[in-house]
């Protein structure tokens, strides 16, 4: 039966008529565009209609007018590659094996630990590779490179040692092997204090890391120890997905692989190593500036080589720096920039944490130029909501007013699948608080009023979608909460979050969040990456030199894939 009007407004007590304001906003904007907007005709010109008006509201619609015959054609190859690896890739693979013994054939889009060789042989992937990213924006310092830089320079180091939380002898149970939880430190003893192998280990006991490599070849003969480690670095798919595996169980594991990395990253050759290779590294996947979350705090500070003595805070902002300073008088490539946000924990009391804001001020005076805000990092759901430190944030403006600097927020906030909660809130607490940008924003969705309010203050979002689904936010690449944000006109970037741990690059996060939408095109790509550069700590003058060159290696992109992919064109005679 149909419902009356009565009914009908019951829905909408306010007698507000969205589908006639979005009307509205349609037929200028596509009026602007010299688009004419037929209402009548039969079913299928009305449909055709309907899509046209939903395209107009499109988070991507104005690069999409704007493409140039040359992004057009892209495009269209990017289309037909993506058909393409669906059946020459995903297509030729055996389907594999669930429960009951029931069949599943592979596919784009799939989790992405299962898919991550299959995406590597992809042609979007090399699109994804070679496209020029503008900036990253969340990337977590000590978890960026792929586990095997810091473990060949452990290798190394005299003072290196390696212990766990398990015996690891081969006479014992193989679950050992897989459940140890290994941590490296640097250590200013001469010897072993223990063995590992040892059926009667426990206690920690640090064992020299050169001892330990070889007395594992002979106690796992044909068994490479460091592949092992790597391993042990890495989700795998069995972990993330388990049937029993909750978010919570999934950052257990996430937080015992950032304890085994905290002691392979905490001291000076390892420090200035890898801040030189994750510049080598930015440059390699096609990024042209990036904001870096190192952590600041007592329990993470770096060590001299012999583990004799800490580097303070201030010293590992003078090696990044150095290194950077050194890379950018030594490299060939240009890299537009890079800048560091503050970061300390949220499991923190507030006394430290109004004494990392104190810092974090003092550094941006200091440095004005490498400072770009200030963060709050960790498990969301385990440590304090924004609302615990209102009053130390609060103070950290007034102070940043009075000496005549701008440190802005850029909170960690809705990483969560917890609704009404104090985690939840904390969405509430960053706009309120004026964060620039907001890490994640997964349960934004959920929040419309705060959205929109958002969107109104010009707030954007640092989106992780393999770290997301990883740690179990999402199952898939298309049930990322991105795609809802995206179609309320949410500012949105992409980011890979701890590429260390997901054994992934920016390029991978850009493939899985085309892969995961149907109907994501090149103009999507472009409006994200653009996002990217404008809401970047930059000042006009570093954002117009960064987005010259960005534009221009963006053509150079166009141009290579053109001749790369041409054939694959379903229509190469049209140029609009």
């Amino acid at each position: 039966m149909t419902r009356n009007k009565t009914e009908r407004m019951s829905q909408n007590p306010y007698g507000w008529d969205t589908v006639a304001s979005l009307d509205q906003i349609i037929d200028h904007k596509m009026a602007l565009s010299g688009v004419s907007t037929p209402r009548d005709g039969d079913y299928k010109q009305k449909r055709d209609e309907l899509r046209r008006r939903e395209g107009a509201l499109g988070f991507e619609w104005k690069c999409t007018r704007s493409a140039s015959p040359k992004e057009n054609k892209v495009n269209r190859i990017l289309q037909a590659l993506r058909r393409h690896d669906e059946g020459n890739i995903y297509g030729a693979e055996p389907p594999r094996e669930g429960a009951g013994g029931q069949l599943h054939p592979r596919f784009a889009g799939d989790h992405y630990l299962s898919n991550k060789g299959l995406i590597d042989k992809t042609e979007i992937f090399k699109l994804a590779r070679r496209a020029p990213k503008g900036a990253h924006l969340h990337i977590h310092f000590n978890a960026c490179l792929q586990p095997s830089v810091l473990l060949d320079v452990a290798s190394e180091m005299d003072h290196m040692y390696i212990t766990s939380d398990l015996p690891l002898g081969n006479t014992l149970s193989r679950n050992n092997h897989r459940r140890c939880k290994i941590q490296f430190s640097i250590m200013a003893i001469k010897e072993s204090q223990g063995n590992l192998f040892d059926p009667r280990y426990g206690d920690r006991l640090p064992m020299k890391f050169s001892e330990f490599l070889k007395e594992f070849e002979r106690h796992y003969p044909g068994e490479d120890a460091m592949a092992w480690l790597q391993e042990k670095l890495v989700f795998r798919e069995e972990e993330a997905h388990d049937s029993l595996q909750t978010v919570g169980g999934a950052w257990e594991e996430f937080n015992s692989r950032t304890q085994m990395m905290k002691g392979l990253f905490n001291y000076e050759k390892a420090y200035r190593t890898y801040t030189r290779r994750c510049l080598e590294d930015f440059v390699r996947d096609n990024i042209q500036y990036a904001e870096i979350r190192p952590n600041f705090m007592d329990t993470n500070q770096v060590w001299t080589d012999d583990g004799a003595r800490k580097i303070d805070n201030v010293g590992i902002m003078e090696m990044i720096i150095d290194e950077y300073d050194r890379f950018q008088a030594e490299t060939k490539d240009y890299f537009g920039g890079l800048k560091i946000i503050y970061c300390c924990p949220r499991s923190w009391p507030n006394e430290k944490v109004a004494g990392g804001l104190r810092e974090c001020l003092e550094f941006k005076k200091k440095w004005p130029r490498w400072i770009a805000g200030f963060d709050l990092v960790g498990e969301e759901g385990k440590g304090k909501p924004l609302s615990a430190f209102v009053p130390e944030f609060l103070q950290f403006q007034e102070d940043c007013r009075r000496a005549g600097v701008e440190v802005p927020f850029l909170f960690h906030c809705g990483e969560t699948l917890e609704i009404g909660s104090e985690t939840d809130e904390n969405l509430l607490d960053a706009l309120l608080l004026g964060s620039k940008r907001i890490g994640h924003g997964f349960a934004l969705a959920r929040h419309p009023y705060v959205m929109e309010k958002m969107k109104k203050e010009g707030i954007c979002l640092e989106v992780c979608p393999i770290s997301n689904e990883v740690l179990g936010l999402t199952p898939r690449a298309n049930g990322h909460s991105v795609y809802n944000l995206l179609a309320n006109n949410v500012h949105c970037t992409v980011s890979s979050d701890n590429g260390t741990l997901f054994n992934s690059t920016l390029s991978h996060d850009f493939y899985q969040v085309l892969i995961g939408k149907h109907d994501m095109t090149l103009f999507g790509w472009k409006q994200l990456i653009e996002w990217s550069l404008e809401h970047a700590c930059m000042s006009k003058d570093e954002y117009e030199a960064v987005h010259g060159v960005w534009a221009r290696r963006w053509d150079e992109f166009l141009d290579w894939a053109v001749e790369e992919f041409g054939y694959f064109d379903p229509t190469p005679g049209v140029d609009h």
